[in-house]
């Protein structure tokens, strides 16, 4: 029932919508039919191969950070050991300190597993400096630096440290 506006074909696929796509499966198992779309389908994905590579580029991004939002809104959002709370900086650690061996288990982001198996125990948030200082020594205790810049110094016009 062809329609002259698209609001009219619209409404009437809003409608129909269950009927509609009731015939629209049946037709597809025709094996003709099956063959004709399955032909077209891969014409298309051969044509528009950069288009297909920057939409799932776009969409991996989003899923990742996705996860990595729920990871550390799960985990904390500061490390466990110096309270580096700035996002760029922060990591997931094994508590255990068998993370290679995990990750090769594993095969995927750390980050997609760990909302996938919601959440488990044994897992802490560090900054990258601390996760690193764990895995070169078993006594790692980081220390923060602060330096605190105050005068001038008259002379060379440079800043001293207190």
């Amino acid at each position: 029932m062809p329609y002259k506006n698209i609001e009219d074909r619209r409404k009437h696929y809003k409608k129909n919508k269950d009927e509609i796509n009731k015939k629209r499966r049946e037709r597809n198992k025709i094996p003709e039919v099956k063959e004709r779309i399955r032909k077209q389908d891969k014409e298309w994905r051969e044509k528009n191969k950069e288009k297909i590579m920057e939409h799932n580029k776009i969409y991996s991004k989003k899923y990742r950070d996705k996860n990595r939002e729920l990871v550390f809104n799960h985990y904390g959002r500061q490390c466990a050991c110096c309270e580096e709370k700035e996002m760029k900086f922060l990591s997931i650690d094994h508590i255990d300190g068998n993370g290679t061996k995990h990750r090769k288990k594993i095969h995927r982001n750390i980050n997609t597993w760990l909302v996938k198996n919601n959440f488990p125990k044994g897992f802490q948030t560090l900054c990258f400096n601390c996760n690193w200082g764990r895995t070169q020594s078993e006594n790692f205790q980081y220390v923060r630096v602060v330096f605190f810049l105050s005068e001038k110094c008259p002379k060379t016009n440079i800043l001293k440290l207190l």
